[in-house]
């Protein structure tokens, strides 16, 4: 045999291995990996009410995903909520998806499923060739508790009179543990807390009726429990009808050379125009955008009262405004815009010492456009009183204050016309008539007498 003929024949023998060899690793390594997919189950809730969507997250980068099973046990019986089947991609490339995400919605009346703990199962299988062609196969399980009647609430504090414009509390007892529950005022809710009772299932509410809402205005108390469901109960009240003052103000080309000025920054599009141009977007846009400003600041309260008795009034002053005057502009002898003033104004001497009406937390301390320098005290459960046009500002954020702490000097920052304090009073974030929290009598009647009376 030649040298030549000798030398090929290792060639071939190596070619030969090679050729069986590769697909041998490639079918050990890649078709017959042995990692199982991960799952993920997504549940908004572990509570599932009424009706409850389940989603299930699931990987594979080795060979892709096969089939998703899903089912849930409750009180010993299991009933099949979920099972998806995904293509082959071919024998040598395994399946086509290597990650997917999908959801199914659960009904537990239609599953005829009754109330109480579960178990929600999950079951995945790859595309390996492993397990005789079965594939991989991880499971995963998940606690769950169908719930799916809504709360009960019982009203422990009786009638509520209230005023439109005006305050309210309400004392209640939910059946079951809610994370959102309150008192519902037509489209606005109020939240009530937990705390004042030694029965944690106890809270209570301030509510508020804003100037607008008058004596057909709907007011429930109100709870959703951890599983969606929604309860309400319907409560004892009496709404007062209010009418407020109307009240004209004229205004001058003096009174725009010294306070639109301030404003420029503002709107720089409106300084080359005339004067009431600006006044108009002052008043309107930016009004409007102050006011979105406080709501912010008054969405988050203390979950606990700091304050006690009457609110103090700013001392030795008068009423220059009172609480939703509905303002007509005047300039020329026309209309030219309406406004509600949403709080009191008082004056007393040239940069008197403002108060804090009572104990509370300073949330806000800023400038804050028309209102110029502001003060925000949160007194805990959404009351709030605010303090604006200060020429000066003794408060720092965070600081509690006491009853009577000087927090500031009056003045006419903003667009304060004269030195005065603008005082204002919101339930949350409803503005409410100031005069209410000044009177002893209609605090120990309506609000801390009806907290004792409903709290043993």
């Amino acid at each position: 045999m030649s040298n030549k003929a000798s030398s090929v024949k290792p060639i071939l023998v190596v070619a030969i291995v090679l050729l069986i060899s590769i697909p041998a690793v490639w079918l050990a390594i890649i078709r017959m990996e042995g990692t199982p997919p991960s799952i993920e189950i997504i549940l908004d809730s572990p509570f599932i009410g009424a009706s409850q969507s389940i989603g299930v997250s699931v990987e594979d980068a080795g060979s892709g995903i096969r089939r998703i099973w899903m089912g849930l046990l409750v009180n010993g019986r299991e009933v099949e909520i979920l099972q998806r089947t995904f293509p082959s991609a071919g024998f040598f490339a395994g399946g086509k998806e290597k990650s997917v995400r999908v959801k199914t919605t659960v009904s537990p009346k239609a599953l005829e499923l009754a109330d109480g703990k579960g178990i929600i199962r999950t079951v995945v299988w790859d595309y390996s060739l492993r397990k005789w062609g079965k594939g991989n196969q991880a499971y995963l399980e998940k606690e769950i508790h169908i719930d799916t009647r809504p709360p009960a609430i019982e009203l422990l504090s009786r009638s509520h009179n209230i005023a439109q414009g005006g305050s309210g509390v309400a004392v209640y007892r939910l059946s079951e543990a809610c994370p959102v529950s309150g008192i519902t005022v037509g489209d606005s809710f109020f939240p009530g807390y937990a705390g004042l009772s030694d029965d944690p299932a106890v809270h209570v509410a301030f509510f508020a009726l804003n100037y607008q809402q008058g004596k057909d205005t709907q007011i429930a108390a109100t709870a959703k429990d951890y599983a969606g469901n929604s309860g309400a109960a319907k409560m004892v009240y009496h709404i007062n009808a209010r009418s407020f003052r109307k009240d004209a103000i004229n205004l001058s080309d003096s009174f725009f050379k010294a306070k639109m000025p301030d404003f420029d920054g503002r709107f720089p599009e409106s300084s080359s125009d005339h004067p009431l141009d600006l006044f108009l977007k002052v008043n309107r846009e930016l009004r409007r955008q102050d006011n979105e400003a406080f709501y912010r600041v008054t969405a988050q309260t203390e979950k606990q009262i700091l304050w006690k008795g009457p609110f103090l009034r700013l001392p030795g002053s008068a009423n220059r405004a009172r609480f939703a005057d509905h303002r007509t502009y005047f300039y020329g002898g026309k209309v030219i815009d309406r406004q509600v003033h949403m709080g009191i104004d008082l004056a007393s001497t040239q940069h008197a010492p403002v108060p804090a009406a009572n104990r509370g937390k300073v949330v806000f301390a800023d400038d804050q456009g028309i209102y110029g320098n502001t003060v925000i005290l949160d007194h805990g459960y959404g009351l709030f009183t605010l303090y604006a046009h200060l020429s000066r500002i003794q408060a720092a954020v965070g600081n509690i204050v006491e009853q009577g702490e000087i927090i500031g000097e009056t003045g006419m920052t903003g667009m304060a016309g004269g030195d005065h304090l603008h005082y204002g009073t919101l339930i949350h974030q409803t503005y409410v008539n100031p005069i209410e929290w000044w009177d002893e009598n209609w605090i120990k009647n309506n609000v801390s007498g009806k907290i004792e009376g409903a709290i043993p």
